[in-house]
């Protein structure tokens, strides 16, 4: 007589699902430690622009502040050459000057 033949061992069907579900689970993880890097780089990339723009504030402020110093001085300037030229016209226009 000859022996029944062995019947074929299957793999249970929640390994068959489980695989593909780990797999997942692995590139799913993977991706979420790619983005979590991207967003940290980020957030370095936009604190070192607020930085940035801070510092191109106070150097606008300072401008804008050494600007009204430099047109007062200007202003200043205007008014001592308006007074001198007054000075020189009544120089050139006194009896004394046509001696």
């Amino acid at each position: 007589m000859s022996t029944p033949p062995a019947p074929e061992s299957k793999p249970s069907p929640w390994l068959t699902m489980a695989v593909p579900i780990v797999v997942t689970l692995l590139g799913m993880a993977a991706q979420w430690g790619t983005l979590g890097a991207e967003v940290r780089s980020l957030e370095r990339r936009a604190s070192t622009t607020e930085s940035e723009l801070a510092r191109v504030n106070v150097a606008q402020t300072n401008a804008r502040e050494q600007a009204a110093r430099i047109e007062a001085q200007l202003d200043a300037m205007n008014r001592e050459l308006a007074r001198l030229a007054r000075a020189i016209e009544k120089l050139a226009d006194s009896p004394r000057a046509s001696r």
